[in-house]
C-alpha cells in the first residue's frame, strides 16, 4: 500500500512540474566593443506576463510589453556614455493571438520571411548586433 501511495504521489509532483511555468525566453549573450568599451547585451522575454527586457553588462537598462496586435517595441535608454537603443521584431506574439487574426498574420509573417523573435542593437545610432530569442 504504501509502495502504490509513493507511486501516486511521484506522479502527481511530476504532473505538477510538466504543467508550471516554463519562464522566460533568453536571448543569447552577444559581445561588442564600441570605443574601446566591452558591451555584454542579454535580455530574456516572459510570454505570459509578455515583458521583454534587455540588459548590458548585467544591468537591466530596458523594458517594454508588446501593445495588442504589435509585434514591434522599440525601446531606448542611456548605458554610461552610450546612447542605446533596440528595435524588437516578435513574430510569436502575433502568432499567439489565436483565432483568424492569428491564422492571418501567421501567413503574412510567412510570406515576408520575418517569423523571428530578435531585437536589434544599436549604440550611438550604429547597427551593432541582434539578439535572438
Amino acid at each position: 500500500m504504501k509502495i502504490a501511495s509513493l507511486s501516486a504521489i511521484s506522479l502527481a509532483l511530476l504532473l505538477t512540474a510538466c504543467a508550471s511555468d516554463p519562464g522566460p525566453r533568453m536571448a543569447l549573450e552577444k559581445t561588442v566593443e564600441v570605443d574601446g568599451t566591452v558591451l555584454k547585451f542579454n535580455g530574456s522575454y516572459h510570454d505570459k506576463k509578455n515583458i521583454l527586457i534587455l540588459s548590458v553588462n548585467g544591468d537591466p537598462i530596458m523594458q517594454g510589453r508588446f501593445p495588442p496586435y504589435t509585434p514591434t517595441q522599440n525601446l531606448k535608454a542611456n548605458y554610461k556614455d552610450f546612447a542605446v537603443k533596440s528595435h524588437c521584431y516578435f513574430g510569436s506574439v502575433l502568432g499567439k493571438q489565436g483565432g483568424a487574426f492569428g491564422a492571418i498574420a501567421g501567413i503574412v509573417q510567412s510570406s515576408k520571411s520575418s517569423t523571428a523573435d530578435k531585437c536589434e542593437l544599436y549604440v550611438n545610432e550604429k547597427l551593432v548586433d541582434n539578439l535572438y530569442f
